[in-house]
């Protein structure tokens, strides 16, 4: 069973009032497990969750021209959901996929949306959650513009040793934005 106060100090870290109203966001919390491979969302579908992992890693990927591009993962401690189709509620262009076993918890889209209509500091940490998507969201683009695929695999090394190994190379080669060859050969060149 994933630890429901890794939700909690999260949520503290983006927003230091969240403590104060943990009570409203804890019933909300239903807790989710998903097998290696298993998807979260698919493409083409409604993403009606937002997902917590605690355990395991999940991909964000779509299909162009016929082959896999990876946008994103989701390490233990991080938030994850097809963010424009959450929040239209419409379908999405992205899956989510369990690329090990993955535990964690999910907030439910009209779960949310009630409670936002109940508490404006619930709604405001909410808000915050989404700026704090962004800004990942926006630190990638800036580094496949100013970083070596070179740069952004020691980054990605860094800020995630433990894990990283148990991505495929495939993946880490498709969210680098090069191909498997071309990550052996930096995978070389640091050994």
């Amino acid at each position: 069973m994933p630890d429901i106060l890794q939700v909690k100090e999260v949520l503290s870290q983006l927003d230091r009032h969240s403590g104060d109203n943990w009570h409203l966001f804890e019933p909300l919390l239903q807790p989710v497990v998903f097998s290696n491979g298993s998807f979260l969302t698919h493409a083409g579908r409604v993403s009606s969750a937002i997902y917590f992992i605690s355990e395991g890693i999940v991909r964000v990927f779509t299909v162009h021209q016929d082959r896999e591009v990876c946008l994103d993962f989701a390490f233990p401690g991080q938030f994850s959901t097809a963010y424009a189709s959450f929040i239209t509620q419409h379908p999405s262009a992205v899956s989510l996929q369990a690329i090990t076993p993955v535990k964690g918890f999910a907030f439910y889209y009209t779960d949310l949306q009630e409670l936002y209509q109940r508490s404006h500091t619930a709604e405001r940490t909410g808000r915050l959650l989404a700026e704090y998507q962004y800004l990942r969201k926006y630190r990638r683009e800036l580094a496949l513009l100013q970083y070596t695929a070179k740069e952004r695999y020691i980054q990605l090394l860094e800020e995630y040793p433990q894990v990283v190994q148990q991505i495929p190379v495939k993946y880490i080669a498709s969210y680098l934005g090069i191909a498997p060859e071309s990550l052996s050969r930096i995978r070389k060149e640091l050994t």
